[in-house]
């Protein structure tokens, strides 16, 4: 067998070969869809990967072939004592951070079981996000939960600042508007399918209840979820989107409004990285704010 471990393990005949076989491909892909039939492409990312990870899956189904793997490294199978990746993003685009957030201002728990362990963050200017590791207590499925803890900021003649009425108005500044911002963040790991995690109730003020196992979702099929505010059904949108879908802000490849009992379908249409975003807006009547936005997000993958 012969194994690649660089580029420059080719000739330059091989290189040119396979550059025009690329083009072939690509020119003809009829010709060559079933090329792989009964084949299998092992996909082992450890560290994170989106472009590569994607780019090398859609190549093998284009060719007929199926994949073996998981969809993020820290989606994968850790074990007990293993240490996954953590990110607390900032982000517009799925899976691409454009800050890092306050670190005293993000909370991040491991959730395993009855374990509940707390994620030490840090700032990492590379990938504009709050990293860190989370070691897990046990083998099988687990969850990593965020908050971003409440930030007050104020529509002012001056523009947008932080701070509330009091303070600014103290500091000579005209207050139009003040708004609360909330956040809060689930993502799954390692789902199985004798186990309800997925599922589970936390009790954020608002949060998203995946109601269909990721362990046993595959492409095609449709997934139900759930948006409850303090803890009750609401009437929310609701958008879903995977990894790599698109690089436009804000983007989502399908949208829903929940209904009455909070709840609302989509289709999956391809394994991968996926989530589920809300956002709920309240008017306040304390004098604190005049408004509260919260947005939660779930994070799961698809693996079939």
């Amino acid at each position: 067998m012969r194994h690649l471990m660089s580029p420059l393990d080719f000739t330059v005949e091989e290189l040119d070969e396979i550059l025009d076989l690329a083009d072939d491909i690509e020119a003809n892909p009829e010709k060559y869809a079933h090329a792989c039939d009964g084949k299998k492409l092992a996909t082992l990312f450890y560290e994170p990967s989106t472009r590569t990870r994607l780019s090398h899956e859609a190549a093998m189904l284009n060719l007929g072939g199926s994949i073996l793997g998981f969809s993020s490294a820290d989606s994968s199978s850790a074990a007990k004592g293993e240490s996954v990746g953590v990110q607390a993003q900032a982000a517009h685009v799925f899976m691409i951070s454009e800050e890092a957030e306050p670190v005293e201002t993000v909370v991040v728990e491991l959730i395993q079981g009855n374990a509940k362990e707390p994620v030490k963050l840090a700032e990492d200017a590379k990938v504009k996000a709050l990293v860190g590791k989370a070691a897990l207590p046990a083998d099988g499925p687990a969850m990593i939960v965020g908050h971003r803890l409440p930030q007050t900021w104020s529509d002012t003649t001056e523009g947008v600042l932080e701070g509330g009425r009091k303070d600014l108005e103290a500091k000579g500044k005209k207050v139009l508007k003040v708004g609360k911002y909330e956040k809060f963040a689930k993502t799954m790991l390692n789902p199985a399918a004798n186990d309800g995690l997925y599922k589970k109730v936390l009790g954020h003020d608002l949060e998203i209840v995946l109601l269909t196992n990721p362990a046993e979702i595959k492409a095609g099929d449709d997934i139900k979820a759930e948006v409850l505010l303090n803890g009750k059904p609401v009437k929310a949108p609701l958008g879903l989107t995977y990894d790599g879908y698109s690089a436009e802000q804000d983007a989502y490849m399908a949208k829903a409004e929940t209904g009455a009992d909070g709840m609302a379908s989509f289709k999956v249409t391809k394994p991968g990285l996926w989530m589920l975003r809300t956002e709920v807006t309240e008017k306040l009547t304390d004098g604190s704010a005049d408004k509260r936005n919260m947005r939660a997000t779930y994070v799961f993958p698809v693996m079939k």
